[in-house]
């Protein structure tokens, strides 16, 4: 099903409403399907017109939410960084919608609550 991708998380941490590189979507046909090597499990990818990945898949997907023109996909995103080793694993959500301006209402929601830093306040060693 043709769709637009947006992607929330970079490095598996949530990217704020305000940040502009939320709010580039990415134009493809979505395809949720069994993973070939997880069984059960589903995938999620985004594919171009020549059936090439258009950003990186989803392992473990899960459908959180569909919400009238909007579906809400969870899963793991594995990043390789070196051409050998374990990739790294990071958590990842996907907004797929199939109009820009429903897209842009839900993004500017989109909030990251600012964790406090240590303080010597929170120490409670009395030594």
């Amino acid at each position: 099903m043709h769709t637009i991708v947006y992607r929330i998380r970079h490095n598996g941490h949530r990217i704020a409403g305000t940040d502009p590189t939320l709010r580039v979507g990415i134009r493809g046909d979505l395809l949720l399907a069994p993973s070939l090597t997880e069984g059960r499990r589903l995938q999620a990818r985004l594919l171009g017109p020549d059936g090439q990945d258009l950003i990186q898949r989803l392992d473990y997907a899960e459908v959180c939410q569909i919400r009238g023109e909007a579906m809400h996909i969870t899963g793991t995103e594995l990043v390789s960084r070196v051409s050998r080793g374990k990739p790294s694993k990071f958590r990842q959500s996907w907004l797929c919608v199939w109009d820009e301006a429903v897209a842009l209402e839900l993004l500017g929601r989109v909030r990251v609550d600012a964790v406090p830093g240590f303080s010597p306040e929170d120490d409670d060693y009395p030594g």
